[in-house]
């Protein structure tokens, strides 16, 4: 199943944050890692194979990275903030999901917390005047962030209580899978719609970065939101396709 570079043998994750998209509408999960990978400048350090991944391979999708290659799904590490993040490009095969996440959460258990990213579609929030966000934490993660959780300054988000998320994918089953094996793990949302999710996505990082500033340090000085910067990847040029050529009108 895993696949490391640099002849390593074994992917050490003490005192490491783990970062995983859910594939949810709009792929707005997967769009906030491939900010925080381009952001950061993370190093693809291997890959993962299993039955529930299509086959996917293309170029690199950053700039700091030209001559790496990309596949179903990869791992980039920033061993200075001690930060995994898991990036999927391809959906699931629904019939070994089961399987792929059992697995996927045995080679992650050791992390010293877990941080789900996903979305859900805007019309299942059900009072406009409510946050975008919900949000849902284990309780060792509650031990580990209770100061940053219970500041109402801070944390304007829903605690998601349900048995569903509508558009988030695989999300919540994975959550409960890492909470079964007893690792701090948070599952953070926000309420959004299909189109060019770009904008969700940055929201998504910035959202994080204001709870755990700690380990993603995305900002570059003290000055507010003005200080936060992200790197857009290269893949992003064509994500919607080339232009309407305009021999059309």
């Amino acid at each position: 199943m895993l696949f490391l570079k640099e002849k390593r043998t074994s992917l050490d994750l003490t005192e490491y944050t783990v970062i995983i998209p859910s594939i949810c509408v709009g792929n707005a999960a997967q769009l906030a890692c491939d900010l925080l990978i381009a952001s950061k400048k993370l190093r693809r350090i291997g890959s993962l194979t299993h039955p529930a991944l299509i086959p996917v391979y293309g170029p690199s999708a950053y700039q700091h990275e030209p001559n790496e290659k990309v596949s179903s799904c990869e791992l980039y590490e920033g061993a200075e903030d001690k930060l995994l993040v898991v990036q999927f490009r391809a959906p699931w095969i629904a019939r070994h999901t089961g399987s792929f996440q059992q697995e996927l959460v045995d080679l992650l258990k050791g992390a010293r917390r877990v941080v789900i990213l996903s979305g859900s579609f805007g019309f299942e929030r059900r009072v406009i005047e409510e946050s975008p966000w919900a949000y849902r934490a284990s309780d060792n993660f509650k031990e580990i962030h209770a100061a940053q959780l219970g500041n109402a300054e801070l944390i304007k988000w829903k605690e998601h209580t349900g048995e569903a998320i509508y558009g988030g994918g695989n999300s919540l089953q994975l959550y409960k899978a890492f909470d079964e094996k007893k690792v701090a793990v948070m599952l953070l949302f926000r309420y959004l719609l299909e189109g060019d999710n770009s904008t969700d996505a940055s929201l998504i990082v910035k959202e994080l970065n204001e709870l755990c500033e700690d380990f993603l340090q995305l900002r570059s000085g003290s000055g507010g939101d003005s200080s936060f910067k992200l790197t857009v990847p290269k893949s992003w040029n064509l994500l919607f396709g080339n232009d309407i050529t305009e021999l059309l009108f």
